[in-house]
């Protein structure tokens, strides 16, 4: 395939066998296809390849030779497989690059590497020569026609220039880092690989628009930056100007905190707003002690005790280094583009923004948030809905492709026996082998019986006797005298595929009593049928005896797989083998550090117990039925593998050792999975896009290796780190071998830690380098992780609308024979379906009632795959069978084929006859009914009998007052008809929502450092009383209406009015115990739970808010899928826990102190009086170990849990760095499978069940669109056929109209923009003075371009519609900021007022909205904002429902941590000044920063503190509570509702793409009606020869050319 150009009129693979066939050379020996002669020029006649180019090099015929053995070579397919096999050397050859040791390249291993580079070099020129002979250089069919081959040119030419280069001394490194690419050539020799990338490449036209966005967001925010904070981040505290001289001291110029640069104090000058001044600057310490004296006035005099030297450091201005390294500044715009994508990609943004809250204001936090929301939560979701809809749009065009092709396959009935779709290649594979063996066994048998009969009777030859071998062919005859239809050449296990001879003997006969009960005869008596059936005639008698006796044997153990069949597939056994599963996971889980002796040796004798069961299980299985019958599952495939190395291990432990093996028990847990058929559902989504997940696996892992080396080039040995001593160690990111430059790269693609590594790649080379780390970022997770996401989706989607298109499908179908077709077609694909569905992939279809497939509800109507139980199923055959009771026959039919139910082939006879019996015959419905009532409906009669039992046994004076609330207010009465009218009215909602919102207020208010006997605290006392009784009120109102809970629409029928009553509730018991209780401590726990209870009061707006209500709805009915989800993430977790104890339980410890260099173990560094310490994240027990790897799944300081996993040696060992890298396996693993792959499956199911809530809607949605279409068609054709406004104009003015309607006036602004942009974006901190006066000269000019274009809109449009267009209204605002801003420079400049500076830089801030005259022309990204803007409505309810999570979170973590103190005794990893839950203003913030997953795993840490004796206030519960709040948190904010935004926005993509088709299409009806108009017109004037005068002069407004052009 990666020979040819993609030819255009197929693809690439037919046009290679095309090229192949028709070639005479090739040794096919086939003529080239017959053409049509007229066609055919007869020098093309002669071509040997007709799709190629005649000549080449205008020299080369195809027949000539060197040509003719190039085009050979081409079309063979050996040197493909060459041409992948030198790729992969290459990747070999790239990867073992030493940086550190190949820069002059002096060993002998660095010049065996130079060599083969040599030689892979002239392997690629040479290939890239041969096809450019064969297929000629330029053209649509020759060799640059083709993309991939354009990328291997590229590759060759730069490998030409690196060596033409080599003796010049000129820097290679440049070209040498082209080298990289060539592993990208793997993707053109990959098909599936080809397909996915050729199917990025469709969602570039989408993609562009949506970086154009981007580019607009960089620009505004990123111009914005640089006018207000430019040098702002080099402010220091530096020392006054004398003092150092003075006192001739050896300290810093300025002030530094011990960090250094790491955190440096960044100070607010005076005419700034900001957090920090220099009098905050801590006092001077000296050996643990501050000190506060000051200096003395004369420099020589002495002093008793330590002066506090930097209280001298009060001089804020700017100095020379910004911010970690210099990556962090607003100077120019290139630099505030990479802080604003660092603030964009969520790492490490908020120390940013705290840097800039201290240099000018606190209130800039509005800035990032607003960038954060339209950055990450709008435009990278942007991405995603983008590609995941381009990606099902092209899925959806290949399948109906595919169904095209099918139904051509299908409507020829002779290819119909032949194409059957095949099933998965396990099956296929086991078909052949099970054919294979039943062939073996056969002749076996055959050689076997001719030697033992010859053994006896000296006979030639004796095979089995016919009647026995007709039965193992199932041949018609072995029954003389019954129809042929009884005994069909298929079996129920095999395929219509089945080779011959592929049948299954035992099932034969009942499948025929199945059908004829009474013609059915005896087991077979092995009579002679006729004279020739036996040779030897006289040996007859005895050989019966011998097969009789064969028989019996066969009979009974027959008899007794039947029995095991019956135990095996009972639901006891099942429930027997899932309660063991459980129980054994939960021995595996209780396993801790420091663990008695006694518990490790009862878990060891469990773990024989567990494995002797599970043993047990696989033997009785397959002893029940058959290793065939077994194997078909792959269940039991994957049973059997987890049992033999249990076995194995428990065989191998006796030398007392712990086996590796010991970690594979623990698969034991996903063995769980076939027993919930809820799972399975979504293990089968999982299965069918593993093809491509697993090709973008492969694509991933070639990403990361180019990037790998590519970093490896650029930063390989650059990343060190000084230590005090002077030794240079690296650092533990960097790019210093193959391992850890994969490692780096994946670290950046999750995005942890990456700015980091972004500053020390800068730092090391040049801020250039910050290109590298975008583009990875940018196709790394905004483009490939995205795919990754769209598969999923697409995968859920798929599968509910092809469950909803079968349903579709069924209701259509009339014609039978169609249907057998389809069904036949289909089997194959339920295969893997039917198998999942099952318990152990063998149906049961004994019981009652056939367990239930996947449970239904309708709230969440959940897909069933087509076996579910209808009339054409197999199951529902089984089920119907069995309720009317069609004889015995039945349940024999029924066993027999329960061996081979695993693939639900169709039956060999009519499915529809049981189901058409139903429908026929009224005996039969009768027998139907009489089967259900003697077997389990009278339930529902009991029930109602039961009802009316209990309602007589009511007191009569109960009875009669029925219809009073409470039994107290009759329906006439006053109060209750009072309490009716106020409920309804419409202001009752409105107002209980004021008093939420002021409830709100003083919840909002309340923090834990109030003082008691304060005002404000008797001001919230008073009014939380105030607030219980009006919503006791509210309560008491409602239930005097209502009814109180029984009858219909009573009070508590409503979930939220339980909810509102439960408040209530609350608050009356708070108040009670805070009444009753003043004096005493210890009820003080409980009045705090009360209080923290008291923060859900928001929770009432939700019922009171539609919008935010159909939201709620739509998430809780969405809760049972993504609860499906969470189990299987629990499955994998619990795995990866148990398995982490293994390896880490008691290596989490390290010792803490001042030099710890020489400690090796826990007792050395008690010795030391160090202190042996436990990480915060370890794997000690099961609960730890699941609590890390929630963090690790989150990605948000998943490196340092990794780095702790990598370092640790033994228990009681001090970590070594980097002792076992094979660790990397588990953690690297973890997190593909885990966060990558089972967690955007969130996505799915939210977009999956966010499109079925909105079906109900779709249908209202459709109707108001048609309605709204037919008026804005009415509406067109009205303003169409009316006199325009400007046919009354002066030529003047009209010429003044058509310039300003010109496309090239909109053209000539756009450049204008353009460069107004530019010039702005060039402004940067300490810029010289002649810039900026051209800065300023620039700035009028465009000024008056801009004033200019305003007043010839005013002349040509008039006032009133000039300022009905939104977009002059635009242009009318920026002109009058611009003449404002110029109007007040000029007046500060001139002196004339005093102006305060912020004012003006604010007026040049205000220039951005310039840029946004550019979204006129820029119609694809105007068409994005329209979807977001549409999409705004919901997405505002999801807001208000973030608000609401937010709001009661906040509350909560005021009450929680308020009292939280970072200190040296307690250091802070996440807590700091900037982020506190002080007060509920910061708590609010510190919540967003967790929300974006930032360092939110280093404040929780934070909040797990132990407490001390001394420390008064500590809360002794928050290591309980805290990872409860924060988990449940940051599970809601980052995994539903951010999923709930993409699933809006992707709804509104589709919908907004529907109707620009339509609005199309509507334009396009109209301009040809109003075309045929014209031309009636036309001719009826023509033909009356009468002509209108008028005074309209100008162009003809509906002119056949304007139309044609309309139409065009």
């Amino acid at each position: 395939m990666l020979m040819f150009p993609h030819l255009p009129s197929s693809s690439s693979s037919s046009s290679l066998t095309s090229l192949s066939l028709t070639s005479p050379q090739s040794g096919s020996g086939r003529a080239p296809p017959i053409r049509d002669p007229d066609c055919v020029s007869e020098e093309e006649d002669q071509q040997p390849y007709p799709a190629l180019a005649p000549l080449a090099f205008f020299c080369l015929k195809q027949t000539t030779r060197p040509r003719n053995w190039c085009l050979r070579f081409v079309c063979n397919p050996y040197p493909f497989h060459v041409s992948m096999l030198v790729i992969l050397l290459n990747c070999v050859t790239l990867g073992m690059f030493q940086p550190c040791e190949d820069v002059t390249c002096q060993s002998e291993w660095c010049r065996i590497l130079q060599v083969l580079d040599d030689c892979i070099f002239a392997f690629f020129a040479v290939e890239m020569i041969i096809k450019m002979v064969a297929l000629g250089i330029f053209g649509p069919n020759c060799y640059l026609g083709d993309k991939w081959n354009q990328l291997d040119f590229v590759i060759v030419m730069a490998g030409v220039m690196e060596y033409s280069l080599d003796g010049h001394n000129a820097s290679l490194s440049a070209i040498r880092t082209v080298r990289v690419l060539r592993p990208l050539r793997a993707i053109n020799r990959v098909p599936s690989m080809r397909i996915l990338v050729t199917l990025l490449l469709d969602t570039l036209p989408m993609l562009g628009n949506v970086l154009l966005l981007c580019f607009f967001v960089f620009f505004i925010f990123g111009i914005v930056g640089v006018q207000l904070w430019a040098g702002l981040l080099r402010n220091r505290c530096f020392l006054g100007e004398d003092v150092k001289a003075m006192y001739n001291l050896t300290i810093n110029d300025y002030y530094m905190s011990e960090e250094g640069e790491d955190s440096p104090f960044i100070c607010s000058a005076a005419r700034e707003n900001g957090m920090l001044r220099c009098n905050d600057v801590p006092s001077y310490t000296e050996g643990g002690v501050e000190c506060s004296l000051s200096a003395p006035h004369q420099s020589g005099a002495s002093v008793n005790g330590c002066i506090n030297w930097n209280r001298y450091y009060n001089v804020c201005r700017p100095g020379q280094f910004n911010p970690h390294k210099g990556a962090v500044n607003f100077d120019n715009i290139g630099y505030a583009w990479i802080a604003i994508f660092q603030v964009i990609t969520l790492e490490g943004w908020v120390d940013i923004m705290y840097y800039v809250m201290d240099a000018h204001s606190f209130y800039n936090f509005i800035y990032f948030i607003l960038l954060i929301i339209v950055g990450s939560f709008f435009m990278i979701n942007l991405c995603l809905v983008v590609i995941a809809t381009q990606f099902s749009e092209t899925k959806q065009r290949e399948n109906a492709l595919m169904r095209e092709q099918r139904a051509r396959y299908m409507s020829n009935d002779s290819t119909l026996a032949s194409y059957s779709e095949p099933g998965s290649c396990y099956e296929e594979m086991l078909r052949y082998i099970s054919h294979l063996y039943r062939k073996l066994t056969r002749r076996l048998q055959r050689i076997y019986s001719g030697w033992h009969r010859c053994s006896k009777q000296g006979c030639p030859d004796f095979p089995l006797p016919r009647h026995l071998l007709q039965l193992f062919r199932g041949d018609p005859e072995a029954f003389p005298g019954q129809p042929r239809d009884i005994v069909s050449p298929t079996c129920p296990g095999s395929s219509p595929r089945s080779p011959p001879g592929g049948t299954c003997p035992e099932h034969l006969p009942r499948e025929a009593s199945r059908r004829h009960p009474k013609q059915m005869p005896e087991p077979p008596q092995l009579a002679p049928l006729d004279g020739g059936d036996f040779r030897g005639v006289r040996s007859r008698g005895r050989r019966r005896g011998v097969v009789e006796y064969k028989n019996g044997a066969f009979q009974a153990w027959k008899d007794f797989r039947e029995k095991l069949k019956r135990i095996v597939e009972s639901k006891y056994f099942n429930r027997g083998i899932m309660i063991a599963i459980l129980v054994n996971t939960l021995s595996m889980g209780i396993e801790y550090h420091e663990q008695p002796e006694e518990l490790t040796d009862v878990l060891e004798i469990s773990n024989i117990v567990f494995t002797s069961m599970f043993v047990l299980e696989m033997g009785f299985m397959l002893l029940a039925f058959g290793l065939f019958g077994y194997i078909r599952n792959p269940y039991n495939i994957f049973d059997s593998i987890i049992v033999i190395i249990s076995v194995w291990e428990i065989i191998g432990q006796s030398d007392g050792g712990l086996s590796v093996l010991r970690t594979f028990r623990l698969l034991r847990v996903l063995k769980l999975v076939r027993f919930l058929p809820a799972l399975r559902r979504q293990l089968v989504v999982l299965m069918k896009t593993m093809d491509n997940v697993a090709t973008f696996c492969m694509l991933l892992m070639l990403f990361i290796f180019t990037f790998s080396i590519l970093g490896m080039h650029l930063f390989g040995c650059k990343f060190g780190l000084q230590m005090e001593n002077g030794d240079t160690i690296p650092d533990r990111k960097n790019f210093d071998t193959l391992l850890w430059a994969i490692v780096t790269v994946f670290q950046i693609l999750t995005q942890e830690d990456w700015n980091v590594v972004l500053y020390n790649g800068m730092a090391s080379t040049s801020p250039w380098a910050a290109l590298y780390f975008v583009a990875l970022m940018t196709f790394g997770n905004y483009v490939l992780f995205n795919l990754l996401v769209a598969i999923l989706v697409e995968g859920f989607q798929a599968e509910g609308d092809a469950n909803r298109s079968e349903s579709d499908d069924e209701k259509k179908s009339d014609n039978f024979e169609e249907d057998e077709k389809v069904e036949q077609l289909r089997d194959t694909e339920l295969k893997m379906y039917s198998l999942m569905m099952t318990a152990n992939g063998h149906v049961d279809p004994r019981g009652s009632m056939a367990p239930p497939i996947i449970m239904r509800t309708a709230a969440t109507p959940m897909p069933t795959p087509k076996s579910s139980l209808g009339p054409e199923s197999v199951l529902g055959d089984d089920l119907m069978s069995q309720v009317l009771g069609l004889s015995e026959a039945g349940s024999g039919h029924a066993e027999s084929r329960r061996a081979s139910a695993t693939s639900l082939e169709p039956l060999p006879y009519d499915q529809r006859s049981v189901v058409s019996d139903v429908k026929r015959g009224p005996d039969t419905l009768g027998l139907f009914i009489n089967q259900c009532l003697g077997h389990g409906c009278p339930i529902l009669v009991l029930e109602g009998r039961y009802l009316r039992e209990l309602h007589n046994m009511k007191p009569r004076w109960c009875k009669e007052h029925e219809d009073w609330n409470l039994y107290l207010f009759s329906p006439e009465s006053r109060l209750r008809v009072w309490c009716k009218a106020t409920i309804s009215h419409k202001l009752f909602d409105h107002v209980v929502l004021v008093f939420i919102f002021l409830n709100c207020i003083t919840i909002a208010l309340e923090r834990p450092g109030i003082d008691p006997t304060s005002p404000e605290r008797m001001f919230l006392s008073v009014s939380n009383y105030v607030f219980t009784v009006i919503f006791l009120a509210e309560m008491a109102i409602k239930v005097i209406a209502l009814g109180f809970c029984f009858g219909k629409q009573t009070y508590l029928q409503s979930t939220w009015n339980i909810l509102d009553g439960l408040l209530v509730f609350v608050s009356l018991v708070d108040i009670l115990v805070t009444v009753a209780f003043t004096s005493e401590n210890k009820i003080l726990g409980i009045l705090r739970v009360l209080r923290l209870l008291r923060t859900l009061r928001p929770l009432r707006v939700i019922s009171r808010a539609p919008g935010l209500k159909l939201v709620v709805e739509t998430l809780i009915t969405s809760l049972r899928p993504i609860g499906n989800i969470v189990l299987i993430c629990c499955a994998f977790f619990i795995v990866f826990g148990i398995l982490g104890v293994q390896l880490f339980k008691g290596k989490f410890y390290h010792c803490e102190g001042l030099d710890t260099k020489n400690i090796t173990n826990k007792s050395d560094c008690l010795q030391a009086n160090y202190r042996w310490i436990r990480r915060k994240y370890n794997f000690d027990n099961l609960v730890q170990a699941l609590m890390s790897l929630f963090v690790l799944s989150c990605k948000d300081g998943w490196v340092n849990i990794m780095y702790d996993g990598l370092d640790a040696v033994a228990v009681d060992q001090q970590p070594v760095r980097n002792h076992n890298p094979w660790m990397l396996l588990y953690f690297i693993s973890f997190l593909l499978i885990v966060s990558f792959f089972v967690l955007n499956m969130f996505v799915g199911v939210v977009v999956e069940n966010f499109h079925k809530c909105r079906q109900d809607q779709e249908e209202e949605e459709a109707r108001l669109r048609e309605e709204k279409r037919l008026k804005m068609i009415e509406k067109k054709r009205r303003k169409a056929k009316q006199r325009p406004y400007y046919a009354d104009y002066s030529p003047l003015r009209l010429s003044i109209h058509t310039l300003c309607t010109s496309h090239y006036l909109d053209l000539f602004i756009t450049f204008i923009i353009c460069i107004n942009v530019f010039t702005m974006s060039i402004e940067h901190y300490n810029q010289p003075q002649y810039l900026e006066e051209v800065l300023k000269y620039c700035n009028y000019v465009f000024t008056f371009i801009f004033i200019i274009e305003a007043l010839l809109k005013l002349a040509a449009f008039g006032i009133h519609r000039f300022f009905k267009d939104r977009w002059n209204q635009l242009d009318i605002a920026i002109v009058a900021l611009s003449i404002m801003g110029i109007t007040l420079e000029e007046l500060k400049m001139n002196a004339a007022l005093p102006i305060n500076p912020t004012i003006i830089r604010i007026m040049r801030v205000l220039r951005i909205a310039r840029v946004l005259k550019l979204l006129k022309m820029a119609t694809g990204m105007r068409a994005l904002l329209d979807t977001v803007m549409q999409a705004l409505p919901q997405v505002g309810n999801l807001g208000l429902l973030f608000m609401l999570l937010f709001f009661i979170y906040a509350a909560l973590g005021v009450e929680l941590f308020g009292k939280l103190e970072c200190s040296e005794k307690n250091p802070c990893e996440g807590l700091s000044r900037h982020a506190t839950f002080d007060n509920f203003g910061m708590a609010f913030l510190t919540l967003f920063r967790v929300s974006t997953g930032d360092n939110w795993n280093g404040i929780m840490k934070d909040t797990l503190r132990e407490c001390h004796p001394e420390e008064g206030h500590c809360l002794s519960y928050l290591p309980l509570v805290s990872p409860i709040y924060f988990v449940t948190f940051v599970l809601m904010a980052q995994f539903v509702l951010v999923n709930v935004v993409v699933a809006v926005l992707m709804k509104h993509l589709e919908e907004s793409n529907k109707e620009a088709k339509e609005d199309a299409e509507m334009d396009a009806e109209i301009a040809m009606e109003m075309a045929m108009e014209t031309q009636r017109k036309l001719s009826t004037t023509s033909s009356n020869n009468s002509s209108v005068g008028g005074t309209y002069v100008g162009p003809c407004p509906n002119s056949p050319e304007e139309v044609r052009r309309m139409v065009l």
